[in-house]
């Protein structure tokens, strides 16, 4: 009988907690500021910031993504600052298949907290807490072929370049046809 895992709610790197679950709620106005500040310079990576994004679709994210009853296929990291409590991003680990186990993994973070290096320091902690806690076998990312700086990110992270999908996906406000870039890091398959 394949039990579901239990992922732990609360990680620790050097300068970053990650939170998962409704503890996120008591940060919930400080998520919100941020997601509203950021949603001009996100929008165009991602989707839910496009379509008039507000105050309320903010808190609506926010509680649905906390929810963990809401979808068991997805699992959403909010990212704060040990030292000052500020939020500065999300990791968000979907399309869980626990059949290899293996999923996808998406990542932004907030305007004010660009450039300081946060995402290569959860993503790398995740990806081994993943791989070493849960033994999964592949975590991948789909990238727009554009957005240079989330491959510089996911690259300095040891993912490898697995080819590019051709019209695979909607841009983020869903006007056009984009290219992605798979990005991967696989372990080695036991068979037992």
């Amino acid at each position: 009988m394949n039990r579901e895992p239990q992922y732990d709610l609360t990680l620790e790197t050097s300068r970053l907690i990650l939170m998962a679950g409704e503890q996120v709620l008591a940060y919930k106005k400080t998520i919100k500021d941020e997601l509203l500040h950021s949603a001009g310079t996100l929008k165009e990576w991602v989707s839910f910031f496009n379509y008039n994004f507000d105050e309320f679709k903010a808190i609506d994210f926010i509680n649905k993504t906390t929810d963990m009853n809401y979808n068991k296929q997805i699992l959403r990291y909010f990212l704060f600052d040990k030292e000052t409590k500020t939020f500065v991003g999300s990791i968000v680990l979907q399309d869980i298949d626990l059949r290899i186990p293996s999923c996808e993994i998406g990542y932004w973070t907030v305007v004010s907290a660009q450039g300081k290096g946060y995402m290569t320091e959860a993503i790398q902690f995740v990806t081994r807490y993943l791989i070493e806690t849960h033994q999964f076998a592949r975590i991948e990312a789909y990238i727009d072929v554009k957005n240079s700086k989330s491959i510089q990110t996911i690259e300095r992270c040891n993912y490898e370049r697995e080819g590019t999908l051709k019209n695979s996906d909607l841009s983020a406000n869903q006007s056009k046809l984009i290219n992605e870039a798979l990005y991967a890091i696989t372990t080695p398959i036991h068979f037992k």
